[in-house]
């Protein structure tokens, strides 16, 4: 008898003390002209992806994350031809369950007026390139190495900056 109550009172208290978390939520699509469908969500700590944390949402939308470490984390939400939506600074605690409603692709920064010139920090406006995406051509390249244009990769997104800041060395998402 008294080893039966030692038992159950060491499995009841191992139980307690649960070092994990999870986190459920649902994800609403905000593009008319695509689907959920190739949608992947990754738990990361800093720049690394937690090994096997993520999950993909199910035809509702919904999504679950179990068995999460305690600790500081942010939720990268990807999708090809789209952009990443990085929700930063979750934290899981002890037993915790959150609950997250997520809008995915996000909306695009705004677009700068015809005649609008792009501002970096500070507001100034010179050391503004422009950002060219896909293969380059020969004439291209020779624009990037006088420093001209900055080549940005093949990868073409439907909300990707237009400017570059040399001065900064950041891409300008449509700021002014």
């Amino acid at each position: 008898m008294k080893h039966g109550f030692l038992l159950i009172f060491s499995l009841l208290t191992l139980t307690t003390y649960c070092q994990t978390g999870n986190i459920r939520g649902h994800i609403t699509n905000s593009d008319k002209e695509s689907d959920l469908k190739y949608v992947t969500i990754y738990l990361a700590h800093g720049d690394t992806l937690v090994k096997n944390k993520g999950a993909i949402p199910d035809s509702s939308g919904n999504f679950i994350i179990d068995d999460i470490p305690l600790g500081q984390y942010s939720l990268r939400v990807q999708q090809l031809g789209f952009r990443d939506f990085v929700l930063d600074s979750l934290t899981i605690s002890n037993a915790t369950i959150l609950t997250l409603n997520l809008n995915y692709p996000p909306p695009c920064d705004k677009r700068l007026a015809k005649n609008e010139k792009p501002k970096c920090i500070g507001g100034h406006t010179d050391n503004i390139i422009p950002i060219s995406y896909g293969l380059p051509f020969k004439r291209t390249l020779r624009k990037a190495k006088r420093g001209k244009v900055f080549l940005a990769g093949c990868i073409i997104t439907r909300c990707d900056p237009r400017f570059y800041c040399k001065l900064h060395k950041r891409q300008l998402q449509y700021e002014n």
